[in-house]
């Protein structure tokens, strides 16, 4: 593979001057002996062999300090470049100061707008690529991408890699370091392209597989070490830089909250650190001291509305009230112990606006906090499997939190405000009405953070019950013809009949058979099911 990318990089990259640098991680198949070889013929070729593998990420990094170029081109081994890639890609870069990074189309990745549906079938013969490089030349096209490039072939500037510096070298073995480095180049204020006249074929995958690495096994490890820095990074406190809106959509984020500032600071900060920045902030304080001060801490960060009731008028109700007051076209929701990942509301409205969608939602991860309300990152982060819309099971019960979803403004003006009579699951009352009018298209990626906090123990053990009747209501209020359903509905509350019971049991051998600290762990982990 390698001697096949090395051929195609000679031969289709004319009109540049440009230099190849090669770092083997300690090949024992003749690749040395080759590459040495290679070097002698190829003035602008250096090759830098390890004495052991070193994994992806710091090969890479090693290549990047060698580097002279004023660009510079991550490109795996198995990958064959076609006529004109590296032009393309370099048009696309200096016709817009604010790329950052630019991939070419590919006829693999696994997932993303980086693969060409109509060369997914396309086999890896030069002529094969020449000629199918020579069909796509003539699209205009560039496809921003609003948070993750496969760095299976990507352009970067060299003043982005002085701005945030190299790769992370602690995912092992490969996987993620590309989404980890695209954070930080979203976060510096660059953005992301595709260059849909450039072509790479890529093999893909063929490390994991020629050297019997478990794929999925580094993927798990490298995804939760990607996803806790990914919500340092959406809590941390950092000087305001605008970034570029990508779309003319405005949204309004309703925030209900009551007497947790420290994690209302931590939520509000999540929406500072947005890719997206047209979005207004409508804040219902429902019944808790005055934050007119924190709230004044973030109106340089975006526009907020801070509605303050003095006496609490319920969930519900401060819900209705950040809708009374939104002015967006679109409208999302954030509940102060939670956060958003930078890249949510970006992926989101793209999701909705290719999808002509009214509702959509996306994948999320579950975190929990032992340690209080101080922590930065969760003792436990896990991500819930992804659950695709099917109208019959939301029947059932809710898979989406209130903060996976948007949806259009009007939803609301159809469907009506959320009812007052609820306390608890609010938002799956209001999913169902809106779901006999829409469908809800679902974004297969994470882009939130569902969290609890062993602080927030003692409001568990009352909301269950809470929570049992509510349901019940819903169900009432919902009926099913479907016996399968009816059933399926009664096993619901039976678990949560059961959860109750076992909680309660909990309870009760606190200071008998287990401490209390214990307790509170048990019935946080019974409930999150983690």
């Amino acid at each position: 593979m390698t001697q096949g990318c090395l051929s195609s990089l000679y031969r289709e990259t004319k009109d540049i001057t440009f230099e190849i640098i090669i770092i083997d991680n300690a090949s024992t198949d003749g690749t040395s002996e080759w590459l040495e070889a290679q070097q002698n013929e190829h003035p602008n070729l250096k090759y830098l062999r390890m004495d052991h593998n070193i994994g992806f990420g710091p090969a890479v990094n090693i290549g990047l300090q060698h580097s002279k170029g004023e660009f510079i081109v991550i490109l795996n081994n198995d990958t064959l470049v076609a006529p004109d890639w590296l032009n393309n890609l370099l048009a696309i870069m200096k016709a817009d100061p604010t790329i950052g990074i630019v991939s070419p189309a590919t006829n693999y990745v696994g997932e993303g707008p980086q693969i060409d549906e109509q060369a997914q079938n396309l086999p890896p013969d030069p002529v094969a690529i020449a000629q199918y490089a020579k069909r796509i030349a003539g699209r205009t096209e560039t496809f921003y991408e609003p948070n993750r490039l496969v760095f299976f072939c990507v352009l970067l500037r060299r003043e982005l890699v002085d701005l945030i510096g190299y790769l992370d070298e602690g995912y092992e073995k490969g996987n993620f370091e590309d989404d980890d480095y695209c954070l930080r180049a979203r976060m510096a204020g660059y953005r992301l392209a595709i260059a849909r006249n450039a072509f790479v074929y890529h093999h893909g995958t063929a490390t994991f597989k020629l050297n019997r690495i478990s794929h999925t096994q580094w993927m798990e490890i490298n995804r939760g070490r990607f996803y806790r820095k990914a919500g340092r990074i959406a809590t941390s406190s950092r000087p305001w830089m605008p970034s570029l809106s990508l779309s003319k959509n405005d949204v309004s984020v309703i925030v209900r909250t009551k007497d947790r500032p420290l994690l209302l600071g931590k939520a509000l900060t999540s929406l500072a650190n947005q890719t997206f920045r047209d979005f207004e902030v409508v804040l219902i304080n429902d019944g808790g001291e005055d934050i007119s001060s924190l709230v004044a801490s973030f109106e340089a960060h975006f526009p907020i509305t801070y509605v303050y009731h003095k006496k609490s008028k319920g969930r519900t109700a401060a819900i209705n009230a950040g809708l009374k007051n939104a002015k967006g076209k679109w409208i999302a929701y954030l509940d102060d112990d939670d956060i958003l990942y930078p890249w949510h509301f970006e992926v989101l409205l793209q999701k909705a606006e290719r999808s002509n969608a009214k509702v959509v939602y996306s994948d999320y991860n579950r975190g929990v906090f032992f340690q209080g309300l101080q922590t930065t990152t969760p003792d436990i982060l896990q991500g819930v499997p992804p659950w695709e819309y099917n109208r019959r099971e939301l029947l059932i019960q809710n898979h989406i939190p209130i903060h996976t979803w948007l949806h259009a403004r009007e939803c609301v003006e159809k469907a009506g405000l959320w009812d007052e009579t609820l306390d608890r699951l609010e938002d799956y009352e209001f999913l169902l009405r809106v779901s006999k009018l829409y469908d809800f298209y679902h974004l297969k990626k994470a882009t939130c953070e569902y969290r609890h906090y062993r602080n927030s123990a003692n409001y568990i053990y009352t909301d269950r019950h809470r929570t049992l009747a509510a349901l019940e209501q819903i169900y009432q209020r919902n009926p099913v013809d479907d016996s399968d359903l009816r059933v399926r509905r009664q096993e619901v509350l039976d678990a949560l009949n059961a959860q109750i019971r076992k909680i309660g049991e909990i309870q009760e051998q606190i200071g008998i058979s287990i401490s209390e600290d214990r307790a509170i762990r048990e019935i946080i982990r019974l409930v999150t099911h983690v």
